[in-house]
C-alpha cells in the first residue's frame, strides 16, 4: 500500500479523534454549565423565596405589632375612658349624696339658719334641761312596751310623757334652731328643734308657740305652753311629750337629763 495513502488515513483518524474528543469535552462542559445554571437559578429562586418569606414575616410582624399597639391603645383608651367615667360617676354620686345630706341638714330652712345648725355642738355627753317640771307618766321604751291608761294597751314609746299643768311655760331643753312646727294626731302641736350633730328635740302637746321655724333659741328660753291633752292622753291628764332622736333614730331623753332632778 502506498505510504502516502497510509499516512493520509492516519492523519484523518487522528483528526477525527481530536474532533470527537473536543466535541465530548465541549458537551460535558456545556452540560456542566447547564447544571451550574440550573443550580444558580435554584439558588436565586431559593434566595428570592427566602427574601419573600422574610419580607412576609416582617409584614406579619409589623402587622401583628401594629395590631398589638392598636389593641393596647384601644384597651388602655377603654380603661382610661372607663376610669374617667367611673371617676365622673363617683363625683356625681358624692355631689348628689352631699347635696342630699345638705338638703336634709338644712330642713328647708334659710342658709343662715342652716349655718347656725352646723355650728351647734351636742353629743352623748351633753346635758339637757327639763322642758317642764313634773313626774314621768310614761317612760321611754322602744324595746318592749309600756302601758297607756287612756288606750288601755301596751305599746312602744319613742319619748317620755311628763306630767304638767295646762298653761305652764315649756322651756327649750338646749340651745338650737327650730326646724318645724307641725301637728300630730296623737301628740297635737309639736315643735322640732335641731340641737347639733344630728340631734333633734321634739316637744309635743303644746299651745301658743312663741317661736317659728328658723328661729335660734337659747337653752331655758320659753318656746310654748302646755296644752290640754289629746284624746290619746285624757286619763293621763295634762302633760308634755318630750323626745330626742339622733340621725332619725330615737334615744332615751333620760340619757341626757337627770331623772331625779
Amino acid at each position: 500500500m502506498d505510504k502516502k495513502f497510509i499516512a493520509a488515513i492516519v492523519v484523518c483518524v487522528m483528526a477525527l479523534t481530536v474532533v470527537a474528543t473536543g466535541t465530548y469535552f465541549i458537551g460535558q462542559k456545556g452540560q456542566r454549565n447547564v447544571v451550574n445554571l440550573k443550580k444558580a437559578e435554584n439558588v436565586a429562586t431559593t434566595a428570592d423565596d427566602k427574601n419573600v418569606e422574610a419580607a412576609q414575616n416582617v409584614v406579619e410582624e409589623t402587622t401583628t405589632e401594629g395590631d398589638r399597639v392598636a389593641d393596647l391603645e384601644s384597651y388602655f383608651g377603654t380603661v382610661k375612658n372607663d376610669t374617667n367615667v367611673a371617676d365622673a360617676n363617683k363625683v356625681v354620686d358624692e355631689n348628689t349624696e352631699s347635696n342630699a345630706k345638705g338638703d336634709d341638714y338644712m330642713y328647708g330652712l334659710s342658709e343662715a339658719a342652716a349655718a347656725q345648725i352646723k355650728s351647734l355642738k351636742f353629743d352623748k355627753n351633753s346635758k339637757l334641761l327639763w322642758p317642764v317640771e313634773g313626774s314621768i307618766l310614761i317612760p321611754y321604751d322602744m324595746e318592749s312596751t309600756v302601758y297607756y291608761s287612756t288606750l288601755n294597751e301596751y305599746k312602744c314609746n319613742p319619748g317620755i310623757v311628763i306630767q304638767s299643768a295646762k298653761g305652764t311655760a315649756i322651756k327649750a331643753a338646749a340651745a338650737g334652731v327650730i326646724t318645724a312646727i307641725d301637728e300630730d294626731d296623737e301628740l297635737g302641736v309639736c315643735i322640732n328643734q335641731a340641737i347639733g350633730n344630728g340631734y333633734i328635740a321634739t316637744y309635743g302637746q303644746i299651745v301658743n308657740p312663741e317661736v317659728a321655724a328658723g328661729d335660734y333659741v337659747e337653752a331655758g328660753q320659753t318656746i310654748a305652753y302646755v296644752n290640754s291633752p289629746t284624746r290619746y292622753y285624757t286619763k293621763e291628764g295634762d302633760n308634755v311629750y318630750f323626745g330626742i332622736a339622733k340621725d332619725g333614730e330615737t334615744v332615751d331623753p333620760l340619757n341626757f337629763i337627770n331623772y331625779e332632778d
